[in-house]
């Protein structure tokens, strides 16, 4: 009995025991939870680490993709919040918890103040190597285009616009050079800008339908109009973005994420700015421009809508003292955002609407040239539409965001070359349209040729793309899948020009409409995962990922047709344990990574001209009557010269980089090498054409009664090589180099912050594969060139390098609404030299037949193949090096008031230039400063 009664009291007190256990359990803990953000940008801080402290007890997660963390269940009392977050101020407070509680934290980025404003470029502290820069270090810059924005990464140095030729970009190279170490607009290797993705909103600027050029217009040293203008392959001109709307931008030097593709240098991401402004005018005048832009941001309280406006005016002179050549800019632009809230989804819609117009002009004096008539006009109209949705899905655990992108343009560019022509003795005029023999159109006397060139390219994007995320205690898993569609066509009329008036007589080509000129079409897809790690007190980021590009509906001639080409991209980034120095934080970090980049080829390298191919048979000029009896008979050729093997160009990126932040400072170290063996560019082949040589000396001038009868003159039949160019993977870049920036924190005492940074670069630019080349020699009074062509196995390029650094003093006094910054710029050194040639061919090429033959001892001793060995100077091999120059530059902001501010530059304003010698010759240098001043008005 008492047994009986102890297990039932027993039983009892457990049971009450177990009951109150349970009850105290659900209401003894609370929940925690807050959004972490910058101070300044208000942008989400993903992936920082936050830590509750009780004693020895210590919790610990990370903060998602949208700054939010939460600690679900802790038992009430008082904690310890610390949070940290690289190149941020430790963020610490004393929370006490009773009840389910939410914060909002603001953290401050390492040595800044509250008021501070940045006017640097900030390297990126995350998996791959970029520049961030935004709107305030814009207005500090006083851009005149987005091409002035390059200043601030590594290894640049500012330049004085020119807005008389394409701004083309380059990313992590010395560019190509002369053989006095001066940079010039080489097209075979065009594909470094070409292969540079720019999007701005997240739709891509896409050039590849650009066909706007002059046949055979440029010239040898590329400084005509035709030259300096030309776009075509090459990308995105820079000149026409303007600065003015833009809220931040991130070029991506790395290996960019899996999600974007069609690109092998890099890429630009652009984003506007879309939320409420006051309206904001800005003037700004320099030696070589005029720029005036407006713009207001509007908000609907309570309805999440905002509507930007803004647009603007730019009006430049190459030569201040020129009025004949000019530059003109006009864009505009409207952008609206509008955010939808339900209980399980949000949408937010983002469209705009946008116009650029982008006009050359170019005019000769007549009173200062011989040529009395030569005028270049160009115009660029381009108008856009672009619709982005995205929803996210707050309540959905694995879900996270669904995006579609799409955006159309349309363009309307026309080229018109108008140029007095004075033949120095009679020219024939390629007027053939069909193959074979005809009679060909003297050109006795000057005329003025007119040339239009028509074209209305017409692109079209489309993206989908969803992101997907998982996380537990000690890792989190993010992946985004997508594909994306994008097309391209030219519907222009094309070369518009009277085919007996020509620019120039030696085209091979004839009019065409771009209108027939098919559309290009690419279609990728993409899936990258990124993973983060806590593997005790480190972190570990990976990012793995793959891009597949398709380009679809072409013949099935073309080896591109439907066959895909995969990019694997991988970036890692190990976050050492916070190191305590003097009772600060000292963070260190390793990143690296690899990838494939591909870059598909143009309309213009996919499908171009027909090779018209004119020999003259019989070239009978008659002194007496020459519009009555002369006579040219003309043989033509037309050929299909597109290469259907043609492939994309595919870059291979490798970097390793390391990253010290410790209370403000910051040093970022990056090594990387970029290794492309299939750029496009134009390549010479040959191939032998038969026709009829007459003998014009055995014309009886003074039996004629007309133009004399071919079948009264003796001919000989021939055989020669004639040469034409082609679209191929011949182009190799190598580049490899050092990146450094060093950020201090500012020094109170001064009010100044120390920027250092620049790079060491070492660009290799060559050929890919053998080259055909011809030699001027004559034996037995017919060139060797018509009938062998060696190929040579040689590297017909050169090896650049440069190292430059740049200090910077960034003075700021909030007070006094002034910053002061000087930017000392050193340029240590730039060297070029030719890279050796063997001169001797690997086969020939006989207009016997055709085919190709070795190059072997007996082909040296030739009399005629003996000629097709080129010797060089040793002096040919030689570096070129130009030593030091050091420019210094100045730049100030004065707030006047609650609406006006004042900024004024003043570049190159004191130099150091010494002379040097270069190939026996004494090289004197001399810069001219450049300088202006802006007012912006905020009311």
């Amino acid at each position: 009995m008492r047994l009986r009664l102890f297990f039932i009291i027993l039983i009892s007190y457990v049971g009450i025991e177990t009951m109150y256990s349970v009850n105290v359990s659900q209401v003894a803990t609370v929940s925690f939870e807050g959004v972490i953000s910058d101070i300044g940008s208000k942008d989400p801080l993903s992936f920082a680490t936050v830590q509750l402290l009780h004693g020895d007890e210590v919790h610990s997660v990370l903060s998602k993709d949208n700054g939010v963390f939460s600690f679900p269940s802790v038992h009430p009392g008082d904690y310890i919040l610390r949070i940290t977050y690289v190149g941020y101020d430790r963020y610490e407070k004393r929370v006490t918890l009773k009840r389910d509680t939410k914060l909002t934290v603001k953290m401050v980025p390492s040595g800044n103040s509250l008021n501070e404003i940045i006017v640097t470029a900030r390297e990126s502290q995350g998996l791959v190597s970029s520049s961030k820069i935004n709107r305030e270090m814009m207005t500090h810059l006083q851009p005149t285009s987005f091409s002035d924005l390059l200043e601030l990464l590594p290894g640049n140095i500012s330049k004085t616009p020119s807005m008389g030729q394409v701004n083309s970009i380059q990313l992590r190279e010395t560019g190509t050079l002369n053989s006095s170490g001066e940079q010039y607009s080489n097209p075979d290797y065009a594909i470094t800008s070409l292969g540079t993705l720019f999007l701005v909103d997240g739709a891509p600027l896409n050039g590849d339908a650009n066909l706007q050029y002059i046949p055979g217009g440029t010239s040898s040293d590329g400084t005509s109009p035709e030259s300096l203008r030309n776009m075509t392959n090459k990308g995105v001109d820079m000149r026409t973005l303007t600065t003015d709307d833009i809220e931040s931008v991130e070029i991506v030097r790395g290996i960019p994420s899996a999600e974007y593709g069609n690109l092998t240098s890099g890429m630009v991401n652009i984003k506007r700015v879309r939320k409420a402004t006051p309206l904001t005018a800005r003037f700004k005048a320099d030696e070589y421009s005029k720029l005036f832009s407006v713009g207001k941001g509007f908000t609907v309280p309570n309805h999440d809508f905002t509507l930007n406006v803004d647009g603007g005016f730019l009006d430049s002179k190459v030569d201040p003292r020129n009025n004949l050549e000019n530059y003109k800019r006009v864009n505009f632009s409207v952008r609206i955002s509008k955010l939808w809230r339900r209980d399980k989804w949000e949408m937010t819609w983002t469209p705009s609407a946008d116009y650029t117009g982008s006009f050359d002009n170019v005019k000769t004096d007549p009173d200062l040239s011989y040529q009395k008539i030569d005028k270049y006009k160009s115009s660029y109209n381009r108008a856009s539409l672009t619709n982005n949705f995205k929803w996210t899905f707050p309540r959905l655990k694995w879900i996270k965001t669904v995006n579609l992108d799409a955006s159309v343009s349309a363009q309307s560019d026309q080229l018109k070359r108008t140029k007095l022509i004075s033949p120095q003795r009679a020219t024939v005029a390629p007027t053939g349209k069909e193959p074979g023999v005809h009679d060909g159109t003297y050109l006795f006397s000057e005329y003025v040729a007119d040339y239009l060139c028509d074209g209305k390219p017409v692109n079209a994007f489309l993206k989908a793309k969803g992101e997907f995320g998982w996380e537990g205690a000690k890792y989190r898993l993010n992946a985004k899948a997508g594909g994306e569609w994008n097309y391209s066509k030219n519907f222009g009329k094309g070369q518009v020009y009277d085919l007996s008036h020509p620019i120039s007589t030696s085209w091979g080509a004839r009019p065409r409409a771009y209108s027939d000129i098919p559309a290009l079409q690419n279609l990728s897809f993409f899936l990258e995962g990124n993973t983060l790690f806590l593997l005790g007190k480190n972190k570990l980021e990976l990012q793995v990922g793959a891009r597949s590009v398709t380009q679809i509906g072409m013949s099935e001639r073309y080896l591109l047709q439907g066959k895909p080409y995969i990019d694997p991209r991988a970036n890692a980034q190990w976050s050492f344990p916070a190191i305590p120095v003097a009772g600060k934080d000292l963070h260190i970090s390793i990143s690296g990574g690899y990838g494939v980049t591909t870059k598909m080829p143009t309309l213009d390298y996919l499908y171009p001209d027909l090779w018209y191919n004119d020999i003259v048979q019989l070239n009978y000029y008659d002194v007496n009557k020459p519009l009555e009896y002369s006579r040219v008979n003309i043989i033509t050729y037309i050929e299909d010269i597109t290469n259907y093997d043609l492939k994309p160009a595919r870059n291979h990126k490798w970097e390793v980089r390391g990253d010290i932040s410790f209370e403000g400072n910051r040093l970022s170290v990056t090594y990387f090498h970029e290794n492309l063996t299939s750029g496009f560019r134009t390549s010479s082949f040959y191939a032998p054409f038969s026709y009829r040589k007459y003998d014009h000396s055995a014309v009886d001038a003074s039996g004629l009664q007309g133009p004399p009868a071919l079948e009264n003159i003796p001919y000989t039949d021939m055989k020669a090589l004639n040469g034409y160019r082609q679209s191929a993977n011949g182009s190799r870049i190598d580049k490899q180099g050092i990146e450094f920036q060093f950020t201090s924190q500012r020094i109170s005492a001064l009010r100044t912050a120390v920027v250092i940074n620049g790079a060491w670069f070492r660009s290799v630019y060559t050929n890919s594969r053998p080259m055909f080349e011809t030699v001027a020699d004559v034996v037995d009074n017919r060139p060797v060139s018509e009938e062998y062509v060696g190929l040579y196995d040689w590297n017909d390029g050169r090896v650049n390098e440069q190292f430059n650094t740049n200090f910077q003093l960034d003075t700021q006094i909030p007070e006094w609404g002034l910053i002061f910054s000087t930017s000392v710029q050193c340029m240590w050194f730039v060297s070029t030299r030719v890279m050796w040639k063997n001169g001797v061919p690997v086969s020939y090429m006989a207009a016997s037949d055709g085919k190709l033959y070795p190059y072997t001892e007996e082909s040296a001793a030739d009399p005629k193949l003996q000629f097709l060995i080129k010797t060089y100077n040793g002096d040919l091999y030689k570096k070129q090096t130009i030593p030091t120059a050091v420019y210094v530059n100045l730049k100030a902001t004065k707030t006047i008031g609650k609406w006006l501010r004042l900024s004024l530059f003043a570049n190159r304003i004191l130099d150091y230039l010494p002379s040097y010698k270069m190939n026996g010759l004494l090289i004197r240098r001399n810069v001219d400063p450049y300088f202006g001043m802006e007012l912006n008005f905020t009311l």
